[in-house]
């Protein structure tokens, strides 16, 4: 499985990139199809309605998309930082109770020890190779986001520069905030709905209806007739 790439800066993203695409091929497409004179109001209304179809979901494809892969990136670093009880899928059920028995233990430990007291757990952990002393340390720094114990560890032991940065941004990103919240405001907002997306879904049935015909749907709910 290939290792989810880091997300890079909305200018250069694919998905963000793609929405900005959608727009641009709506607004040239429909004004080509508004400029063919040869075209009937009706065609003009069908197909603009259309147009606009696809760009909302192409919009939100790639919004979702983008999401996906922030959630795949999150997922695989945290995974990198040994958390949890860690006992294999495979243990019987004998090894299954002795391993938890001995996370269980070493997770009172750390609870019960200052925050000097878990750098030192967590030194010996590393220096006498506990396994579960490890892994009960840095799920509790996990749980109270303890930077210090993180940044030390993953530091000595992962390759991942800037580790703890970016699951920060990763985590605040998808809970709707993060530096980048203007670029995707701007570029996963769909287009305003232009008057033939809202005039064609009450003509589309009656073969000879016009767009006007029964009135301009200028907002869902609300459709302006014509005057007589």
């Amino acid at each position: 499985m290939a290792i989810p790439a880091p997300l890079p800066h909305p200018n250069e993203d694919v998905d963000h990139l793609a929405a900005r695409a959608s727009k641009t091929t709506f607004v040239e497409k429909a004004g080509a199809i508004r400029s063919n004179h040869n075209a009937s109001a009706r065609s003009k209304a069908e197909q603009i309605a259309g147009l606009y179809d696809t760009h909302i979901t192409e919009t939100t494809d790639a919004y979702s998309r983008l999401g996906d892969r922030r959630r795949e990136r999150l997922e695989y670093l945290e995974g990198l930082v040994p958390a949890g009880p860690g006992i294999p899928s495979d243990a019987s059920e004998a090894d299954r109770a002795v391993l938890m028995q001995a996370f269980v233990d070493a997770w009172e430990r750390v609870q019960n020890a200052s925050r000097a007291g878990r750098h030192l757990l967590l030194a010996e952990a590393e220096r006498f190779d506990n396994r579960p002393m490890r892994r009960a340390v840095l799920t509790y720094a996990l749980d109270v986001s303890d930077e210090t114990i993180l940044r030390d560890w993953t530091q000595l032991h992962l390759d991942q520069k800037g580790y703890l940065e970016e699951v920060r941004k990763l985590r605040t990103t998808l809970g709707g905030g993060g530096e980048y919240r203007g670029f995707e405001r701007q570029d996963f907002t769909p287009l305003p709905k232009p008057t033939e997306a809202y005039d064609w879904p009450l003509i589309a049935d009656d073969p000879g209806a016009q767009p006007g015909d029964n009135g301009r749907m200028v907002r869902p709910g609300v459709i302006e007739r014509p005057r007589r």
